[in-house]
């Protein structure tokens, strides 16, 4: 019965440890539960320890009735459970009541867990760490943090410009691996596409250890959400997580999606966004192309395989020798040639520029 459990939960042998001291209370002490509190209390424990461990509910409701029918199987013919149904259903009725009580109580917690968090994260990113210093007991307010901007899959029903809520499946399991991953002091605030997340410097260790962290939120479908996280001091929270906030933007809306991105790898697509003098210059590099689809086409073509003619003709199922004549097009309309460096880094730089202002434009319209 515990194996099959363990199968479908994909557990650990911690978690089979705890799932066959389940079962044994509730093998042991089935008879007593009705009248007898030091049954119900072990019962209770053993319930509490699972809950520790990440059982889930059903799981946990398998073993205790599983456990029950064991014993009403093998009982005797002159066992109560033999000759009085009404035994049997005393005895499911308390035991699911033990288990439901003890993962509401659980539950009740973990929300109160997350509202604290909250609270403390919403301080923090408006400069107040000072008000939060030893209000929490299990929080503790570090000297620096890493910063992530996540982007969450949207869920269906959720009226628009309302915030995420921690009764979603992917909120909750955020929480829950945040928790488990980096400790108590972990923060996160939800918005409405999304999260900021608070982790405190020694705990993350690692880019390595927020990717994993990030691509633990895989979606059924398989979809990772998006994020940019950027390391900062306590003291800058509030201006840096505005930065990663506008920086996902950024990479949402130039399709830069499904994973984790530093700041400092997307610096420059940020920047380019920014208003100002050198936006503007660069924003009418491609002016003589907009009546030219194609060309705009394949160079964005063109620069995402990597300045590859061949790959960008099979993309655009055209001769490698037609790619290269609109190549030399777009260098005669623009004065920019994508062989020479300098060329290159302005007509890359103009189509970041060019594809985040026709996105805001579609979203704004």
């Amino acid at each position: 019965m515990v194996d099959s459990a363990v199968t479908t939960h994909s557990a650990s042998g911690e978690v089979r440890e705890q799932l066959l001291v389940l079962a044994s209370r509730s093998f042991a002490t089935a008879s007593k539960l009705s009248d007898d509190a030091e049954a119900m209390a072990g019962l209770e424990r053993a319930v509490t320890e699972c809950i520790r461990s990440k059982v889930d509910l059903d799981t946990t409701l398998s073993i205790v009735i599983g456990a029950i029918e064991l014993v009403v199987d093998a009982a005797p013919v002159s066992s109560p459970f033999a000759v009085d149904s009404g035994q049997v259903l005393r005895a499911v009725r308390v035991a699911t009541g033990i288990v439901a009580r003890v993962y509401g109580q659980a539950g009740h917690a973990a929300y109160d867990s997350v509202e604290a968090a909250q609270e403390v994260a919403t301080a923090l990113l408006r400069g107040e760490s000072s008000r939060v210093l030893g209000q929490c007991n299990q929080i503790d307010v570090a000297d620096a943090y890493a910063i992530l901007a996540i982007h969450l899959p949207a869920r269906r029903g959720r009226p628009h410009g309302t915030p995420r809520s921690v009764t979603e499946p992917i909120v909750g399991r955020m929480y829950s691996e945040l928790r488990r991953r980096f400790g108590p002091s972990a923060l996160a605030l939800l918005s409405e596409h999304g999260a900021t997340v608070l982790v405190p410097d020694t705990a993350f260790g690692d880019f390595t250890a927020l990717t994993g962290f990030v691509e633990a939120l895989r979606t059924a479908d398989g979809n990772i959400p998006t994020g940019v996280v950027m390391c900062a001091p306590t003291s800058a929270v509030p201006e840096v997580a505005e930065q990663v906030n506008a920086a996902l933007d950024v990479v949402t809306r130039l399709g830069k999606t499904e994973r984790l991105h530093r700041f400092s790898d997307i610096a420059v697509e940020y920047q380019l966004t920014r208003p100002g003098p050198g936006r503007d210059a660069l924003s009418t590099v491609l002016d003589p192309l907009e009546e030219h689809p194609d060309l705009i086409e394949t160079l964005r073509t063109y620069l995402g395989t990597g300045l590859d003619r061949r790959r960008t003709a099979r993309s655009l199922h055209l001769h490698p020798n037609s790619v290269d004549y609109r190549l030399k097009r777009i260098f005669r309309l623009t004065g920019f040639d994508l062989a020479d460096p300098s060329g290159l880094w302005n007509l890359r730089s103009a189509l970041v520029i060019r594809d985040h202002h026709v996105e805001y434009a579609a979203l704004r319209a």
